[in-house]
């Protein structure tokens, strides 16, 4: 039937010697070749059939100028295709071919070719002739797009380009995504006038520093090249940084250099490995090392001969004290050696602790398990297991450092790994090796430099832009500085030798005196220890100290600070009797965190030095006890990191707000840790008697319960068979943002607020409770709707008042400012300020939408119903 139809649609068009012909959607396994006799075709549609080849008489049609052939099932082309040399568009993408005819290059007058969703594994050489091409789609099965460029899941399998392609000088477009191509010919460089060239979903290594000469090319794609030697930085700024970038590399050399970081326990044979692996003789009874030391290990690469790596090696000092130190050298693009002693165990040695540390810091770099003194003990370990639970894990190795064995097959495991590491065969531009090369001569002279000097040594070298952003970065995580440019407090120093701050730092962690002091460092032991430091200096690694909440000064007494990782591991005696009797009655609100593995260092101790406004001078390792200035509501903060959790409890009378802002910080803390997972608990209020019950709900599942249509508004304890009122639980915990509740009621205020109300949003968080009546959510469904409508009410007064608050250029700023603080850490600090300012100004009496204002004792202002007001007014 469908043939037949062909046929007789043939021989009309015949009849009317017409120039046009649609023949789609046929169901066609077949092109009767009668199709030969329309010579005067300039138009063929032949797409979504099933045809499976053309007969030769497709020849005959000598003027046709459009041929759509896509979405058949064709697995090559009749030489006769290149009889067709008026023949301007040809689409045969979503078709079965495994390659095109030479005699395609014979359609010179050729201008759009697509030929996407095949199987072609490689192009002839006449490709080349097609000289008019302006669009050449290999890569993208074509479909309408909001914008060009738009990655699609079919290409084809070419796994090299012609060089030929370079003869295409009129081409615009080049789509080569969705292939197998591992390189591209540097004579695509000759493709001036192209405006967007598709790459993306390959497996390129790298490219050619020529591509930089397209002077025109607007769009370039990329992702998806999972071996794409090119960095982050570079990609993410877009293709006019890119080109930029390959246009000054052209004639770099290839910079081998990455880093390599060595971490494991104390006395597990660190130091003694990577004398090993640099061939230095064995040195029984090396002195422990302290803080982190510094160096190189060169090996050859095991590919490219001739070619040294240089891998700046980092000796991280295995003593529980100086675990915290070591969180912010922990960068990505490195390799890690995990080192554990055979003789001790991988349990004894914390396996699992190092690498659940390495995968919440440096989640995508690579780890290589070493274990040594094997020459006294075999190394038993879990290997599969452990690769299954960290695929970070590369493979594990024996070594003996003192008779060598292992070394060489670690060596060239070393070398293989870090071959493939981001950093290592980047080209640098020669104005970026001048900077480093400077800055390490200068690292001869000085440990440090001012930033204004840095500055004028990249403007010398004209690097400036995202190229400056770029190269301090990569600076920063290859060790040559350290620079915290967007950190206020920490921007007034360029370090250029990083043992040098570390030996620093390290000098106070091990102070005889601040130990006997649990943990308080004062000045006048600091003006000893740095005696031979600058005094603005001294203030720039305390700063440094208290940026990495490794110390904080405390608020009485601003010449003493708390060093944290030198206080005790057990808690001070009388704990329990101070948190036991505290003033009743009272309120109380706990939450329980649980991590998904090892606590890593510096929980909670960072948390401790975050609160410290709060302290009670009453803390330890593992815990404190904070209370509010007017010590009405306490805190106790506990962690168990053998079973990895910690637990916040805060009680008092009206203790949400204090919770809130420990969690807060508490929260901000665990964040720290990219590949860290919490889960958060309520506990049960019931139990049997005086005996509490131990179980605990999930978070997650009773906010849940609440967003139902209609809530669910209680739950059963499994263990005390209980109702307990869900809202009961969340009492202090849960709060709706204030964006989120205007978002219900007032959908243009926030289109005309926006971005500044989505600032505001944040700013609520930190200062919650913003709204008291909902902290007296009650199970009764009745009151409950009349409280839900009281609070809608409140918050349609409180947005009617924020309008007006935009409409001139004054009251902008003001909101620019706080738009400008973007960082959720400072909310309570300048973003509250300029809030507080904008709210003063337009409301005198600080009387908002029936809330009344007041400025905590912790520094915040706070809009509270009349019931939690008075909680606050003494």
């Amino acid at each position: 039937m469908s043939q037949t139809r062909a046929v007789a649609l043939i021989q009309q068009a015949l009849a009317r010697n017409a120039t046009r012909l649609n023949l789609s959607k046929l169901e066609l396994t077949e092109l009767p070749p009668e199709i030969g006799q329309l010579t005067e075709l300039r138009v063929l549609w032949l797409q979504k059939n099933k045809l499976e080849s053309l007969p030769p008489e497709i020849g005959q049609l000598t003027k046709l100028r459009r041929l759509r052939l896509q979405e058949n099932r064709l697995t090559a082309l009749p030489p006769e295709i290149g009889q067709l040399t008026e023949l301007q568009d040809l689409s045969v993408y979503s078709n079965e071919l495994t390659t095109l005819p030479p005699e395609i290059g014979r359609l010179h007058k050729l201008q759009r070719l697509i030929t996407a969703a095949n199987n072609i594994q490689r192009l002839p050489d006449e490709i080349g002739d097609l000289t008019q091409l302006r669009e050449l789609n290999l890569g993208d099965q074509l479909r309408k797009r909001k914008r060009w460029g738009e990655p699609f899941s079919k290409g084809n399998q070419l796994g090299e380009l012609p060089p030929a392609i370079a003869q295409l000088q009129n081409l615009q477009s080049l789509s080569l995504s969705n292939n197998q191509l591992g390189e591209l010919p540097p004579a695509i460089a000759q493709l001036q006038n192209l405006r967007w060239l598709g790459l993306s979903n390959n497996q390129l290594g790298e490219l050619p520093p020529a591509i930089g000469q397209l002077q025109n090319l607007l769009w370039l794609g990329l992702s998806g090249n999972q071996k794409l030697r090119l960095a982050p930085e570079i990609l993410e700024a877009g293709t006019e940084a890119i080109l930029s970038y390959l246009g000054k590399v052209q004639d770099a050399p290839k910079e081998w250099v990455s880093k390599l970081l060595v971490v494991g326990e104390g006395a597990v044979g660190k130091t003694s490995l990577l004398r090993a692996l640099r061939g230095d003789p064995f040195v029984k009874g090396l002195i422990t090392t302290h803080g982190i030391e510094t160096d190189t290990l060169l090996l050859p690469h095991p590919e490219l001969d001739g070619v040294r790596m240089q891998l700046n090696t980092w000796d991280f000092g295995g003593q529980q004290i100086y675990h915290a130190t070591h969180q912010f050298f922990l960068t990505n693009r490195s390799l890690y050696v995990l080192v554990w002693n055979a003789r001790m165990g991988f349990e004894q040695c914390k396996l699992n602790y190092w690498l659940d540390t390495i995968e919440a810091r440096a989640p995508q770099s690579p780890i290589l398990l070493v274990a040594t003194h094997t020459d006294e003990r075999n190394a038993g370990l879990p290997l599969a297991e452990l690769r299954e639970r960290y695929p970070q894990i590369v493979d594990h190795y024996d070594v003996s450092n003192h008779d060598q064995q292992g070394i060489a097959e670690l060596q060239q495991a070393i070398a293989e790994t870090a071959a493939s590491l981001p950093l290592m065969g980047e080209r640098w531009p020669p104005d970026w090796a001048r900077v480093r090369d400077a800055l390490r001569q200068r690292r001869t002279e000085k440990q440090y430099i001012d930033p204004s000097e840095f500055d004028d040594l990249l403007a010398r070298h004209s690097v400036t832009g995202i190229e400056e952003r770029v190269l301090t970065n990569w600076l920063h995580e290859l060790g040559e500085i350290i620079y915290f440019k967007d950190v206020d407090e920490l921007k007034d120093a360029v370090i250029l030798d990083s043992q040098w701050v570390t030996q620093a730092i390290s000098q106070v962690l091990e102070s005889e005196e601040v130990k006997k002091g649990l943990g308080l460092f004062r000045r006048a032991h600091m003006d000893v220890l740095w005696r031979k430091i600058e005094a603005g200096m001294r203030e720039h690694l305390l700063r440094l100290m208290e940026q990495f909440d490794l110390s904080y000064r405390t608020l009485d007494n601003k010449d003493i600070s708390i060093v944290v990782e030198r206080l005790d591991f057990d808690p001070p005696a009388d704990i329990e009797p101070k948190w036991e009797c505290l003033t009743q009655p009272h309120n109380e609100i706990s939450m329980k965190f649980t991590l998904d593995k090892t606590m890593p260092a510096g929980i909670p101790t960072w948390f401790i030095a975050r609160q410290h406004r709060f302290t009670t001078y009453n803390h330890w390792r593992y815990g404190a006890l904070f209370a509010d200035e007017q010590k009405r509501h306490w805190g106790l903060v506990q962690a168990f990191p053998h079973d990895r959790y910690l637990r916040l409890t805060v009680r008092g009378p009206a203790p949400h707000n204090f919770f809130a802002l420990l969690r807060s910080g508490l929260e901000l803390t665990l964040d720290r840790f990219e590949g860290l997972k919490v889960e958060k608990k309520i506990p049960c209020p019931g139990g049997n008697g005086d005996k509490a019950c131990a179980y605990e709900f999930g978070l997650d599942h009773l906010e849940k319960r609440l967003e139902l249509t209609p809530p669910k508004l209680t739950i059963e304890c499994p263990a005390c068979f209980t109702d307990v009122p869900v809202p009961n639980l969340l009492v202090g915990i849960r709060f709706d943002t204030t964006y989120e509740r205007l978002e219900k009621i007032h959908a243009d205020f926030l289109m005309k607020a926006a971005p500044y109300l989505i600032k505001l949003g944040k700013v609520m968080k930190y200062a919650q409770p913003v709204l008291g009546p909902w902290v007296s959510w009650v199970t009764d469904k009745e009151q409950y709707q009349k409280q839900f409508k009281d609070d809608m009410k409140v918050m349609k007064d409180i947005s009617d008042s924020i309008v007006p608050l935009f409409e001139n250029p004054k009251d902008a700023k003001l909101a620019a400012r706080m738009d400008e603080q973007r960082d959720a850490d400072r909310a309570g600090g300048a973003m509250l300020r300029a809030l507080r300012l904008l709210l003063e100004d337009k409301d005198k009496e600080m009387f908002w939408g029936g809330l009344r204002s007041k400025l905590t004792k912790e520094g915040h202002w706070l809009w509270l119903c009349p019931h939690h007001y008075a909680e606050y007014r003494d």
